[in-house]
């Protein structure tokens, strides 16, 4: 049956095979004709260095601790890939290019143009501390534009972020403070009383219950100044947090290559064989769609194999295909001449033996 079906597509291709090409040759004009109308695209990008602890950090000795399996580069092309994602931050990017009037008008001319920098924008890792960083657009200051503004609105994004999150810590730590500055007036103030109530003798020592007293009295009085201490000496480090959250920033990022305005388009070749690639595929599937489809719909008996399975008959003989030898010479008109004479004496001689057998009777 595979040898049946092999033969049918084989018969159907090869009985319209310059039909069957078209498709084919149609897919590859309009692939070149796409290529060549494709517009230039013009790249900007730049390099970012990225420090593993900048000196302020190692001073004040506020930061990250711990051991992190990513290098610093790829924890900011995995921080930028994210904040790409949401519709703020590409906001904020976009309102420092030429596209910032676009986004006060409709909400489809606002999705258009998000989609617009997401797919015009790349962040990748060039080592533990190197990120490359682009964009490519039909217009070269745009995409210089777009790669400007995407790196400097990640680090304002960091400052931010750190002075936030320093801002509430300290207001925090603050508002803890209060209460326990409290706690421990409210301590050393019983302690106080306790004594007054409670004289040291002029003889002797004190009573055991009176020492033990005193002792848990002190005991919460250390307890209360600990807290207090603890709140304090944190308090002290969000606001030295929070002063140097734009110094960090700025000492951890730092623009080594800045992109610079494109004056030649990239042309991809990489791209162009992708997209001739894919014309070509599908020109092929419309050619092997027109050929399995004029092979399910032919229900003619082309080959004595047809007539065994379909008719389950034996073949006893096949007429087979002759075609005019056009490489042979056509005769002269002279040749033709002869011919004709030749045979017309050959028909004579013939008939003559007949002509006199009929005489004779």
């Amino acid at each position: 049956m595979i040898h049946l079906a092999l033969l049918r597509l084989f018969e159907s291709y090869f009985r319209h095979r310059w039909l069957y090409t078209l498709p084919v040759v149609l897919m590859t004009v309009l692939a070149v004709v796409f290529i060549v109308r494709q517009p230039p695209v013009y790249p900007a990008y730049g390099k970012l260095y990225v420090q593993r602890e900048p000196l302020l950090t190692s001073l004040t000795g506020i930061g990250n601790d711990g051991f992190s399996w990513r290098t610093p580069a790829q924890a900011t092309v995995g921080e930028l890939n994210e904040l790409l994602q949401t519709e703020a931050f590409v906001r904020s990017v976009i309102e420092q290019t030429d596209l910032q009037p676009r986004m006060v008008q409709e909400r489809e001319v606002v999705k258009e143009t998000i989609d617009e920098f997401r797919e015009a924008v790349w962040i990748k890792s060039k080592g533990e501390n190197l990120v490359e960083f682009g964009a490519q657009h039909e217009q070269p200051e745009l995409a210089q534009q777009f790669a400007q503004a995407t790196v400097a609105s990640y680090v304002d994004w960091k400052i931010n972020i750190d002075r936030q999150e320093s801002v509430v810590a300290q207001t925090f730590f603050e508002n803890l403070i209060g209460p326990y500055q409290e706690n421990l007036d409210n301590a050393r103030a019983d302690l106080q009383a306790y004594l007054e109530a409670n004289p040291e003798p002029v003889r002797g020592n004190r009573p055991t219950r009176e020492q033990m007293e005193i002792e848990r009295l002190q005991a919460a009085i250390d307890k209360a100044s600990e807290r207090l201490t603890d709140a304090v000496n944190k308090e002290e480090n969000a606001r030295l947090a929070l002063s140097k959250a734009e110094s960090e920033a700025n000492q951890t990022y730092i623009v080594v290559d800045g992109p610079l305005l494109p004056d030649e388009p990239r042309v991809s070749e990489r791209a162009m064989a992708a997209d001739a690639a894919i014309f070509l595929v599908i020109g092929m599937l419309l050619s092997l769609t027109g050929v399995v489809g004029g092979a399910l719909l032919d229900r003619s008996l082309r080959l004595p194999i047809d007539i065994r399975h379909g008719l389950e008959l034996p073949v006893l003989a096949a007429v087979p295909q002759v075609r005019a030898n056009a490489s042979r010479p056509k005769p002269s008109d002279g040749q033709q001449r002869r011919t004709h004479q030749t045979r017309n004496s050959a028909i004579g001689q013939q008939s003559m033996p007949e002509t006199l057998a009929g005489t004779q009777s």
